[in-house]
């Protein structure tokens, strides 16, 4: 009889289900991308990959908005968020942060017209700029607030490829775009490459990892782990090369 309970105890907990972790995510292409409510990025990417690795977990994509994903993280909506950077108005209260994985950049671009070279990037002051609600950016300062805005001809949006095609039509004179999305969208409409300058300084490097509630059912460490196994066997190369994209090698 004890040994039929340990043989049960036992099937039991070989078929125990996995331990569910929320992972949020905001449009910040190409990480999260949004069509109609049918989501996509990078970010889903590596949430099926760690799935894909263990059993322990079961990850489950969370939307959330650039604005609210603190206050949705605080409230427990979800407990991990990818791609991410602690300095970007994060409480360090509330989250650690895993290693870094991935760096990413963001650039200027504007229409070229014969007469502007790399020189039309050093100054922004009197040009209209497109960039997104929410999003730090190095040449505010990493702020979001009104206060750093007010010397820039500034235009808030939502979408990145709207700010790409103001740009096109001349409705701005310059967009702040995330680097691999403006791969993909010029991979998608190689008749912009001609069009538009790309400032060949970044407004910004920044170093992603994952953060972690401290309230999350995973450890920062824990994470790490799993990171680590997508990276080293190739998936996430893999991922990368199939989007026409590589990790960022800085000019």
């Amino acid at each position: 009889m004890k040994a039929f309970l340990l043989v049960f105890l036992f099937s039991l907990s070989a078929t125990a289900a996995p331990t569910q972790v929320l992972v949020g995510g905001y449009e910040f292409p190409p990480y999260v991308m949004n069509k109609n409510g049918a989501y996509r990025g990078l970010t889903l990417d590596f949430i099926e990959l760690l799935n894909q690795k263990q059993k322990k977990f079961l990850f489950k994509f969370t939307p959330t908005s650039p604005s609210r994903r603190y206050h949705d993280l605080k409230e427990g909506r979800y407990q991990v968020i990818l791609f991410e950077n602690k300095s970007w108005g994060w409480n360090p209260s509330l989250v650690e942060s895993t290693k870094v994985f991935h760096q990413g950049a963001e650039v200027f671009i504007t229409l070229k017209d014969g007469t502007k070279n790399q020189d039309y990037f050093k100054n922004l002051k009197n040009k209209s700029i497109r960039g997104i609600r929410g999003y730090h950016y190095s040449f505010l300062g990493l702020s979001t607030g009104a206060k750093a805005q007010k010397d820039f001809n500034l235009e808030l949006t939502n979408t990145p490829e709207g700010n790409i095609r103001s740009v096109l039509a001349k409705r701005a004179d310059l967009a702040i775009v995330q680097t691999e999305f403006l791969k993909i969208y010029i991979k998608d409409h190689p008749e912009a490459q001609e069009r538009l300058l790309v400032s060949k300084e970044y407004d910004q490097v920044y170093q992603l990892g994952a953060l972690v509630s401290r309230k999350s059912p995973i450890s920062a460490g824990e994470l790490d782990k799993l990171v680590d196994t997508v990276l080293k066997d190739g998936s996430w190369t893999a991922v990368l090369k199939k989007e026409g994209l590589q990790e960022l090698t800085l000019q």
